[in-house]
């Protein structure tokens, strides 16, 4: 799994666990431990996703568009993990036998992984232990 999924899980935790309010990039990087232009960089890819949105002036931050429970995991592993781009590109890949096994593969795990959002990762029953990480963290 890319470190980019994984700051991009903790950044969206971090804001469920503020319940969805809007939360500076400066607290995120406090609370998230990553660098700033890194976490930008992630927020952004997020924003045109469409998971996050941002809000500019002095109260301005970033939160989820959609509630944490609408978020599903399979959401992140498939904007940071999986890439798409070359996919349609090859004929014979999909005559392929290990790419036709693949690609079921995929399916399975990615319908497995919508039934999870970041609300069963982030919420409430694990947010106590959430807050004790960070704490030994910092």
């Amino acid at each position: 799994m890319k470190i980019t999924t994984i700051y991009a899980a903790r950044i969206l935790g971090y804001i469920t666990m503020k319940g969805n309010a809007l939360t500076t990039a400066g607290e995120i990087v406090e609370n998230v431990d990553i660098s700033y232009q890194y976490c930008l960089k992630v927020m952004n890819e997020m924003k045109r996703a469409g998971i996050l949105v941002s809000e500019q002036g002095c109260k301005g931050g970033y939160r989820m568009k959609k509630r944490p429970e609408d978020v599903s995991v399979y959401e992140i592993l498939d904007l940071f993990e999986y890439n798409h781009s070359n996919e349609n590109d090859r004929e014979e890949l999909k005559r392929d036998p290990f790419s036709r096994f693949m690609k079921q593969i995929y399916e399975e795990a990615a319908k497995n992984l919508k039934r999870f959002t970041i609300a069963d990762v982030y919420g409430k029953e694990n947010e106590k232990m959430m807050q004790e990480e960070m704490a030994v963290a910092e």
